[in-house]
């Protein structure tokens, strides 16, 4: 049934599916707050930790295999003495943000609102709204408001394009881009 229900999906489109299907799996595994409008992208080969309750992700958030680790696992080093120890930490994430592929989100961080975190970012911490957040370990690089101005000469906007469409009107941009 569950096979039936996601090639039916699939004849609806990739952002159908991995905004539905990856929406209800991070709810089923207990992420309990989980926005609308959200894609996540690959999330089969993402992980919600092992304490996905302490993970809240906003509306319209867009991730691809990001990696959430809710516990500080150094506390290995202590388990002969203290044999029940632990360290747990919340992740959240505001609304409208773009947490780049393999993203590593760490205990205790929180990204505010109108966030983008590059691609690779190692994240602990708190990080105001409209950030740009990059690097291992990450930090506030810029605004959202300075990205779409280093950018606005390079946009297209060819998003509901077919892809064949697609591609040859990327080509050309490209090409005029230099």
């Amino acid at each position: 049934m569950k096979l039936i229900k996601y090639l039916l999906a699939l004849l609806k489109g990739r952002d159908y599916v991995y905004t539905n299907f990856n929406i209800e799996e991070a709810r089923r595994i207990g992420v309990p707050e989980v926005g609308n409008n959200c894609r996540f992208i690959d999330t089969h080969r993402s992980t919600f930790s092992t304490e996905p309750y302490l993970i809240k992700i906003g509306n319209h958030v867009s991730m691809t295999n990001p990696q959430f680790v809710t516990h500080d696992g150094g506390v290995w080093v202590f388990r002969n003495e203290y044999p029940n120890i632990d360290l747990f930490g919340k992740i959240e994430i505001g609304n409208n943000c773009f947490i780049g592929i393999g993203v590593c989100l760490l205990p205790n961080t929180k990204i505010g609102n109108n966030c983008i975190v590059a691609a690779g970012a190692i994240v602990k911490g708190s990080f105001e709204k409209n950030s740009i957040i990059a690097g291992i370990p990450a930090k506030c690089i810029g605004t959202i408001d300075e990205y779409f101005d280093k950018n606005k000469d390079k946009f297209s906007y060819l998003k509901n394009l077919t892809t064949g469409a697609k591609k040859e009107e990327v080509l050309k941009h490209l090409n005029q881009l230099g």
